[in-house]
């Protein structure tokens, strides 16, 4: 099937995908809905067998797929086409696509049953509802007003959030949700909201133009927040077809080749590093050369059309692709996992169940009495491994403030250096004209903290390979203490057991034995990863921790920095320009001279507060990571505790059917293997 018949049917490949989730989440729920008839049971039959995790995590993952949606965030700077493209997308012209960004609202397009846009607002302030028309017009800025807004950096509506954007087109209901972003402004309003969504999102669509490629604003916005943080993003070259409009002769087919060749390199070049895989180079599979206008006219015009020659054939290609492929196939073996593994313990628990039914109430709590010392060691061994969490983080917290400050205080020596190589366009001549004086005092003050989040970036590397090597170590020692756990649980399984455990053909199965190696894992995946890749692979968890500490730090020194760089701090420099202020390069020197005289002097202050801030992030992650560890594994101990308590309780009180109760066992561990496999046969699907 070629691109093209691809991009046709991925409306199709959607309603198959939506099915097997659909399908699957059934299945998830049939599994726990089992689980939950076997373990209300327990009255008239054996007892328990501690499976309520096991359910929770079905039902959770059930409707984790029944609600959940693809969303992907659209990211690009000013006069990007952003807007146009998702209208060329969706097919019908629904967001404002003539205002510059810094006029537009973070906008979230979704499904609904009407037509209707809410508006949310950063106060108390209640939602508001309104039309598209009221929409459309209300954040409409005139072009000249927009370039000022533009020029001082602000917020065209510093009171809202963002739009909420409901509509009932056919795409929208196949569970795919747009976030359409203002523009990679740095400013404390967006870019908080902007970084939730990049931690929330299945994939970005960052918007470039061919008339202007790769800006060093773009660059900057790639490699501070999106570089090396295992996100998935495709880059759209829109405006593509302009580039005949350079050309001397737009008919001359090889000059043409030519220009579009040379272009290609300069975007190769710059975004090859973010197109890759494990080592695989995907930039063919992730880079797009589109033409969004072209493709909106023609929507317009036919709702069916093609769009062939617009780009966006082979972007819808590439996007089916990962949507009913790498994202499905994805979710499915996630899905597949948590059933497997209530399959497992299913399995293991009932292992130990009808072998003890045969057994008399004074047997029974011998045996039980028996293993409490294991146990105990079970909990000793989950006490260790969170004093290891414990000193690793007093060491690493203490670590990464250390180095902090370090750098922090080393800043004063490269200040000329990193602060006028990021900031090429400021104008300081703005500053001697009285009229524009307090714009620059903005626009400078942007720059500053565009310094910041350029510096702060470059430390924040040093910042992740410390954490991944912490969790290296941590890693190796949650090795050491699952088999040491595994250990435990086989000798609790031999003496509750015994020769019995084999007798009723269960073969005893040590790596079933225990949810430690689950437990190990999840911990590793859910929260810190598994780091064993390396730093490339750092996970979503750490990332959004750092993200917000980055944008917290940035404004707690543009704050202290700021107290004291005041306009008449440095409108001292006008008193010995003089004749020579005309001089551009002589107001540079002096104004970089006098913000670097009272940067130094605001460092200390900064590299103590700062420290300490950084310190206590760090420690409540490690702290969050112990307490998940601490909780799951206490579950798994006191579930295998009720395990036995419940079967006691159930013998002591009524005489059990031995044989009856084996079958109702054995019947609902081949209900469940049933659907196990039907779960795997429907992912075959995908």
């Amino acid at each position: 099937m070629n691109s093209q018949e691809k991009a046709a049917g991925w409306i199709d490949n959607l309603d198959r995908l939506v099915r097997v989730r659909n399908e699957i989440a059934a299945l998830l729920e049939a599994i726990a809905q089992n689980l939950t008839q076997a373990e209300s049971q327990a009255e008239n039959t054996s007892g328990q067998l501690g499976l309520s995790q096991e359910i929770e995590r079905l039902i959770q993952q059930s409707e984790n797929l029944r609600q959940g949606v693809f969303r992907f965030l659209v990211l690009g700077d000013m006069k990007r086409g952003k807007s146009t493209f998702l209208n060329a997308l969706l097919g019908q012209n629904l967001l404002p696509s003539d205002v510059t960004p810094c006029t537009a609202l973070l906008t979230v397009l979704k499904y609904g049953t009407a037509e209707k846009v809410t508006i949310y607002y950063n106060d108390r302030k209640q939602p508001e509802s309104i039309d598209f028309q009221q929409f459309k017009q209300r954040y409409t800025i005139d072009p000249e007003e927009a370039k000022i807004i533009d020029r001082g950096k602000q917020l065209a509506f510093p009171d809202i959030s963002h739009a909420v954007v409901e509509h009932p087109l056919p795409l929208l209901a196949k569970g795919i949700e747009f976030v359409d972003s203002p523009g990679l402004n740095d400013t404390e309003a967006r870019n908080q909201l902007t970084l939730d969504y990049i931690y929330n999102c299945h994939a970005i669509l960052f918007v470039l133009s061919a008339s202007q490629p790769c800006t060093l604003e773009e660059r900057r916005y790639l490699q501070n927040y999106l570089k090396d943080r295992g996100l998935t993003i495709f880059f759209l070259v829109n405006s593509w077809d302009i580039i005949r409009d350079g050309i001397v002769d737009p008919d001359d087919t090889e000059a043409l080749q030519v220009a579009e060749d040379k272009l290609r390199r300069v975007f190769q070049t710059n975004l090859t590093e973010y197109c890759q895989d494990r080592g695989r180079d995907i930039y063919q599979q992730r880079v797009f050369e589109i033409s969004a206008l072209k493709a909106l006219r023609t929507r317009l015009k036919n709702s069916e059309a093609t769009l062939e020659g617009t780009g966006f054939v082979e972007f819808l290609a590439a996007l089916n692709h990962f949507l009913t492929g790498e994202r499905a196939a994805a979710e499915h073996e996630q899905a597949r996992a948590i059933a497997l593994q209530a399959c497992n313990r299913f399995q293991g628990a009932i292992s130990r169940r009808i072998p003890l039914l045969e057994e008399t109430v004074e047997q029974l709590k011998q045996k039980i009495d028996s293993v409490q010392s294991d146990f105990a060691n079970l909990s000793e061994i989950s006490n260790q491994f969170q004093q290891e969490i414990r000193t690793v983080r007093e060491g690493t917290s203490q670590e990464i403030s250390d180095s902090f400050r370090t750098y922090i205080l080393d800043l004063e020596n490269r200040f000329e250096q990193d602060f006028l190589s990021t900031q090429p366009d400021l104008d300081f001549m703005q500053f001697l004209d009285k009229n524009n004086r307090a714009m620059f005092y903005t626009s400078f003050k942007r720059a500053f903290e565009r310094y910041m989040n350029d510096r702060l970036t470059a430390w924040e590397f040093i910042a992740k390979q410390k954490i991944a090597s912490a969790f290296s170590e941590l890693e190796e020692k949650a090795v050491d203490c699952r088999i040491e756990y595994e250990r435990v649980v086989e000798a609790i399984n031999k003496k509750l057991l015994g020769y019995r455990f084999y007798a009723v053909g269960h073969s005893y199965k040590p790596e079933e034995s225990s949810t430690w190696a689950e437990v190990a894992i999840d911990m590793f995946s859910s929260i810190p990863d598994n780091l064993n890749r390396g730093i490339h692979s750092f996970n979503m968890f750490w990332q959004s921790v750092l993200a917000c500490v980055m944008v917290t730090l940035v404004l707690n020194i543009i704050g202290v920095v700021f107290a004291s760089l005041t306009l008449s701090v440095l409108g001292g420099i006008l008193v010995f320009t003089g004749v020579v202020a005309l001089q551009a390069e002589y107001v540079r020197q002096q104004f970089i001279s006098a913000t670097k005289k009272e940067f130094v002097k605001c460092l200390p202050q900064i590299a103590e507060e700062q420290s300490q801030y950084i310190c206590e992030a760090v420690r409540k992650c490690f702290a969050t990571y112990e307490e998940q560890v601490r909780d799951r594994v206490n579950a798994d101990i006191n579930s295998r505790k009720a395990e036995l308590d419940s079967l006691l309780a159930q013998k002591q009180s009524r005489e059990i059917d031995i044989q009856a109760e084996t079958k109702r066992l054995k019947d609902l561990e081949a209900a469940l293997l049933s659907q196990l496999q039907q779960i795997e046969l429907v992912g075959g699907f995908l």
